[in-house]
């Protein structure tokens, strides 16, 4: 059977007129894998023929040179593909807002494929001028724990105390959560003498954590990657220190930057991504799936 076909509109957040020749791709949610991808006409139109009716689909538009580069912006939104509804519009935007905190795009790859959480803490230190790097803060001050494997079972720290594995290794690296990266913060401020201070703003509510924003206070939050719906995995799994019962796995944890806030979107520094915007909704979303997990650095 012939899939309808869906145009996707890339247009201007603030006036609505289209942006020309912008790079698209369509991502299926729960493969996580491109299915296509089109640059935008003049018009700002792309067209898609190979998306499959209900399925859930990120759609994400950048410019040709980030695509490659990671310095400039990608919108991402999620939505199910309805035949019945031909045009997507995509609002997206490409300049640096003045309600948008300059965090410095600092990416995890190649040394840190598991780093996300520390290599987004890193990007906020540098904010406020802290001269330090994602492996010195990886190396030298995220609490981490290896991951045994004993008949077969798989045992560890609790990620929210200590770094499961190694962020360095791509094969047996996992996650941690928000209470490490604080103890990783307060570690290096203490040792840099820096005039800040961290809390973990776990269990913050939406509004909460966008005052911060506002306030001129950047967030790195958890998240899943491109906020697709949260995939555990039994077997990745591993029993806690101190528990007698497995835990399963997130397979697609991520933790990212919350930069800016205009309107119906934020703005976040994504260590994968470099700068991208996302639906505020769906962000948040994704943020309480993930346990509400949230670390704040303030002056």
């Amino acid at each position: 059977m012939q899939n309808k076909e869906l145009t996707v509109l890339t247009v201007e957040f603030n006036s609505g007129a289209p942006i020309p020749n912008l790079y698209i791709t369509a991502t299926d949610v729960e493969k996580g894998e491109v299915v296509e991808d089109a640059v935008g006409s003049e018009e700002g139109e792309a067209t898609f023929s190979k998306l499959q009716e209900g399925r859930k689909y990120a759609i994400a538009a950048t410019t040709l040179e980030n695509s490659t580069k990671n310095d400039g912006y990608t919108t991402i939104e999620n939505f199910t593909y309805d035949s019945t509804k031909p045009y997507y519009r995509l609002e997206t935007y490409f300049s640096r807002d003045k309600q948008e905190l300059g965090v410095p795009a600092v990416m995890q790859n190649p040394e840190l494929p598991h780093g996300c959480e520390i290599t987004s803490l890193t990007a906020v230190l540098n904010y406020y001028g802290l001269d330090v790097t994602k492996l010195e803060m990886a190396d030298n001050y995220l609490p981490k724990q290896k991951i045994s494997t004993v008949d077969g079972q798989r045992f560890g720290p609790n990620p929210a105390q200590a770094f499961a594995g190694n962020p360095r290794d791509k094969a047996s690296g996992m996650y941690v959560f928000a209470a490490p990266i604080v103890k990783a913060a307060e570690a290096v401020i203490t040792d840099k003498q820096a005039d800040l201070r961290v809390t973990n703003k776990s269990g913050a509510s939406q509004d909460e954590i966008l005052q911060l924003v506002r306030e001129g206070v950047p967030v790195v939050t958890w998240v899943t990657l491109d906020l697709s719906a949260p995939k555990d995995n039994s077997e990745k799994g591993w029993i806690y220190e101190g528990e007698t019962v497995p835990h399963k796995a997130y397979m697609n944890l991520h933790a990212v930057v919350l930069t800016g806030h205009l309107g119906d979107k934020v703005v976040v520094m994504d260590p994968l991504k470099g700068f991208v915007t996302y639906n505020v909704d769906q962000f948040f979303k994704s943020y309480r799936e993930l346990g509400k997990q949230a670390v704040a650095v303030h002056k």
